[in-house]
């Protein structure tokens, strides 16, 4: 019985604390963390020892996002769905948000004035 509870308890522990990340084909141009990056596949990984998230593309194309604040996921989404907002500025799209499954959602930026949303589902 002992030994059945140390490896419940270490199943449950190894999922706890791992970072989440997604990876996404973004098929446009767009800027998170002040800097501009292709389009191209990308990584979004959420760093377990800060409130940011590693973007990395291909090659040199890498930024770290701030996280601003959480995003009450219930009244937005299901458990189970991931995906990432753009706020869309004229012909300029910001990354503002990423949805992890199981988790709140993360803002990055908070765009003021008139904007539309881009959405792009990812995979976990």
């Amino acid at each position: 019985m002992l030994t059945a509870g140390l490896f419940l308890l270490l199943a449950v522990m190894s999922g706890y604390g791992q970072p989440a990340s997604a990876k996404a084909k973004i098929d446009f141009p767009f800027t998170a963390g002040g800097k501009v990056l292709p389009a191209g596949q990308y990584e979004f990984v959420r760093d377990a020892t800060a409130p940011v998230f590693n973007v990395q593309g291909e090659g040199k194309n890498f930024v770290v996002a701030q996280v601003i604040t959480r995003l009450a996921g219930a009244m937005h989404t299901t458990p189970e769905d991931a995906h990432l907002v753009f706020d869309k500025v004229g012909d300029t799209y910001f990354l503002s948000e990423i949805w992890v499954p199981g988790e709140d959602g993360y803002m990055i930026l908070a765009t003021k004035g008139q904007h539309e949303h881009k959405v792009v589902n990812v995979k976990y």
